[in-house]
């Protein structure tokens, strides 16, 4: 089982919950100002190279972070002139979910049994960094984290990865760029 797992997480699309809304948690250092960040550079998982995302899936979210930082109206650049470098890293953990439903009465009273059910399912979390070029610090975080299902085609899976994206940065501080 845990093979099939492995086998499935690359196909697996970041977090594709059986909800298609997002809500991210996000930070940024108010004392930065934002409003002097022209450019970016995505350097993406570099640092980290999850073996479990598919180099198919990374070129969809750096894409999708390209594409929604441009609505920002910041140019892409190289990695050495950008104002902000984007970094990001996918994390996927098995998990099992527990209920428990007490069995009902009899005409001598409620019994002490319950029925058991678990699920296995996967959750997976994504974290986009935003560092200042200069100084090598962190500048804004974002993350979301939810269950993962599988999706069936490479247009579901951009559509998807686009949608998470654009929740990750919705909490981007624009009020100062």
């Amino acid at each position: 089982m845990k093979a099939i797992k492995l086998v499935i997480i690359p196909l697996l699309v970041l977090l594709s919950a059986c909800s298609t809304t997002y809500e991210a948690d996000s930070d940024y250092n108010s004392a930065y100002n934002f409003k002097a960040v022209d450019s970016f550079y995505v350097v993406g998982d570099e640092q980290y190279k999850n073996p479990y995302l598919s180099d198919m899936n990374r070129d969809r979210i750096n894409d999708s972070i390209s594409a929604e930082l441009s609505k920002l109206h910041l140019d892409v650049q190289n990695k050495t002139s950008a104002d902000v470098l984007i970094s990001y890293f996918v994390v996927t953990k098995e998990k099992i979910k527990v209920t428990s439903t007490p069995v009902t009465y009899s005409r001598y009273g409620t019994y002490g049994q319950s029925h058991i059910n678990t699920r296995d399912y996967v959750e997976g979390t994504i974290i986009i960094d935003v560092v200042d070029n200069k100084s090598q610090k962190s500048i804004w975080r974002s993350s979301i984290q939810k269950s993962v299902k599988e999706l069936d085609t490479p247009e579901e899976r951009s559509q998807e990865i686009a949608k998470v994206v654009k929740a990750l940065f919705a909490g981007f501080p624009t009020q100062q760029i």
